[in-house]
Parts: C-alpha cells; sequence; structure tokens
C-alpha cells in the first residue's frame, strides 16, 4: 500500500552554518551578515524514500526564531510528531497550512520532496501547471557607494544579470537618494534597479526617498516603513511612482489578505521559508493573483534546498513580477550542500531534470560545517 511505503519513520536534523563569499551589509535594523545559520531537515520513510526540507530563520527581527531556536523545538518534540505522517495525505491534505515560520517549511518542504521523489515526479508537478523552465536571476548589492555599486553591476551584467536590488536605509535619505541617482545614471544597458530598505526608514524619510526618486527608473522599492505600518505603507504607495513592495509585512495568508485590504503594496515578496513552506506560498501568490498584483520570487540567506524549493514555486506562477527573482543564494556563499548554483547560468536559475527537488544533498559537506544534529526514529 502507497501510503504504508511513504508513512515517515525516521527525521534527521543538522544545524549548519556556512561563510557567505563576503559579508553582507543590510540596513540599519539588521546590520552585517557574515554567513548562513539555517537548520536541514530530512525525513526517511519506510519505503526508502527520503525528503529533504530546510529552515532558514531571519533572526528575532524578522522571522522571529533562530536557527538554535528551530533545534530546540525540533528536540521538544516536533520532530517526534512528524513521525507516523504518510507524505502522500500531508500533500493531498495540504497539511502545510497548519504550519508556519522556518520550520514549518522546513518540513511542508520535506514532505513534497519525499513524495515527488517517490512516485518519479518534479516538486513543481505537485504545486500546479508549468508555466516556464527558467526564471531570470536578480543580484543583490550591500548598501555600499554607487562607486563599489556600479564596479559589482558591471561585472554581473557581464554574466547576465539584468536586475540589480540596491540594499538602502542605513544612512541619511540624501546620501541614499545621491547613492541610487548616480548608479541610475550610469547603468549598463537593459540593467534594471529596485531599491530594498529592510524597514529602516520612518514614514518621512520614506516619503523623501519616494518623492525624490520619483524621475528615477526603478522598479520598485521593497519594505521601505516597519513591518506592520500597513497605513503608512498605504499613504507612501498613494503618492510614489514606483510600485511598492512588502516582505517583512507578509509573513501567512492572513498579513496578505490585511495589506490587500490596506491597499498597502503592488508587489508581494514570496519566500518559502518565510510564509512557512510551499503550501502557505502558493495559498498568498494566488491571493494576490486574484487580487491584481505581481508577486517577487525573494529569499533568505538560503542553501540549495529552499532554492530549488522557491524556484519550483516560481515556475508554476502566473503573476511573476517582469524582473529577476532572487535564485543567487549559493552563489553568495562560500559552499553549498548541492549542487543549486550549477542551475543558475546566463542570467537565469534553470529547473533540473530530476525527481522532486532535483538536488543532490551532500551529506559529507553537511558534516563539514554541521554545529548540531538532532535524530528520531520508530
Amino acid at each position: 500500500m502507497m501510503s504504508d511505503a511513504l508513512r515517515i519513520t525516521a527525521v534527521d536534523a543538522y544545524r549548519v552554518g556556512i561563510p557567505l563569499c563576503e559579508p553582507y551589509h543590510l540596513s540599519k535594523v539588521y546590520g552585517t551578515l557574515t554567513h548562513c545559520d539555517v537548520v536541514l531537515l530530512r525525513v526517511r520513510t519506510m519505503g526508502g524514500t527520503v525528503g529533504w526540507g530546510e529552515a532558514d530563520p531571519g533572526g528575532r527581527r524578522f522571522t522571529g526564531d533562530t536557527a538554535a531556536e528551530v533545534m530546540d523545538v525540533l528536540r521538544n518534540g516536533v520532530a517526534a510528531g512528524l513521525l507516523g505522517s504518510e507524505v502522500d495525505e500531508w500533500v493531498a491534505n495540504a497539511c502545510g497550512r497548519e504550519l508556519h515560520g522556518s520550520l514549518g517549511a522546513a518540513c511542508d518542504v520535506a514532505a513534497h520532496d519525499a513524495l515527488a521523489r517517490a512516485t518519479d515526479r518534479p516538486l513543481w508537478a505537485l504545486l500546479g501547471e508549468r508555466q516556464r523552465t527558467a526564471i531570470e536571476v536578480l543580484w543583490p548589492i550591500s548598501s555600499g557607494t554607487a562607486k563599489t555599486d556600479l564596479e559589482v553591476i558591471q561585472a554581473r551584467a557581464a554574466e547576465g544579470f539584468s536586475t540589480i536590488m540596491l540594499k538602502a536605509g542605513d544612512r541619511k535619505v540624501g546620501a541614499d537618494l545621491a547613492r541610487v541617482r548616480s548608479v541610475c545614471a550610469a547603468l549598463p544597458e537593459g540593467v534594471k534597479v529596485m531599491v530594498d530598505a529592510n524597514q529602516g526608514w520612518g514614514y518621512e524619510e520614506a516619503l523623501e526617498f519616494v518623492t525624490g526618486a520619483a524621475g528615477l527608473p526603478l522598479l520598485l522599492v521593497e519594505q521601505p516603513l516597519a513591518a506592520d505600518d500597513l497605513y503608512g505603507l498605504h499613504l507612501l504607495r498613494e503618492v510614489a511612482l514606483m510600485p511598492i513592495s512588502v516582505d517583512e509585512s507578509l509573513q501567512t495568508l492572513v498579513q496578505a489578505r490585511r495589506i490587500i485590504e490596506a491597499e498597502a503594496a503592488d508587489v508581494f515578496s514570496i519566500k518559502v521559508s518565510k510564509n512557512g513552506g510551499l503550501r502557505n506560498a502558493l495559498d498568498i501568490a494566488d491571493l494576490v493573483r486574484d487580487a491584481g498584483h505581481c508577486v517577487l520570487m525573494n529569499s533568505m540567506i538560503e542553501l540549495g534546498i529552499t532554492q530549488s524549493a522557491s524556484l519550483h514555486l516560481g515556475c508554476v506562477l502566473e503573476n511573476l513580477i517582469d524582473c529577476g527573482h532572487a535564485y543567487m543564494s549559493t552563489l553568495r556563499m562560500a559552499d553549498d550542500v548541492t549542487e543549486f548554483s550549477s542551475w543558475v547560468h546566463d542570467g537565469k536559475a534553470h529547473l533540473g531534470d530530476g525527481a522532486g527537488l532535483g538536488v543532490r544533498v551532500d551529506l559529507e559537506r553537511i558534516h563539514r560545517y554541521l554545529l548540531d544534529e538532532h535524530h528520531v526514529q520508530i
């Protein structure tokens, strides 16, 4: 019986830390990141199928949790609670809707991966109808100077990256405006720019930026205000000449509804780990589509498991914004536990051909960067 073969009989959790190739400076809210700190989750079934998921916490100020806390929750019963679950029923019943946060995402992705591998299907086939086989990739740049920004932009444009995300919100607005103006004035042909403030501005600062940037060809300005300031985002959206995007404001389906009702955003930034898994992210994307808005596939500091899951999801969505999306996370890492980076070339992320996520997870590399582990089985 298929469901018996797909019953989870073992759960393995590995917390790993891998350095970034270079520090990544965001806004004054988040400071500088130097490495990933993630939890990899492996489920094993009675029939021998393996499924992988990944929790990518953004910290207390973003997702409200850390990798150490995810491991504590797993130890305190969540890992054991997965034992006996049947991954075919999990997907059929959309059990991921009951979960939240990065740990919920890891569980949901692992169940989808296990079922897709067991039935020899790509993961996207469990989510909907494929709309595309590749997606353009953006490249994010830390809060820096126009000179250093343009050096990076020139190099990445030569590699095929045609969308750049500039991090802002770490300095006075006038300095951010001057930097963005200088960058826009010297962009290589065909390169587009978006700005992400990561909650770094108050309303008056954000208003100064969007009015000062009114003549610039910006794709969007993401999360200019605090996550819970939907009224401020609504007011800003009424005067801004470029789309306003939400990221930290958008973690659950309930929040998506509130943002739409408040008319607080034009673009909705989806992250599989932030949004609690594939099922929740798909529901959010569908709601956003029905409201007439677009989705930006974004990322935390992720390894190849979540990046692959996000790419499978992005390839079934009808309402992606026409620009690059965040499938470059593993390229910014000193190493990865998968080969996802090989999927990114010519400025696009290309779906793999294998079953499930389509990536191979390297246990040797996991143990090279291992910080903690936890195992349970029937």
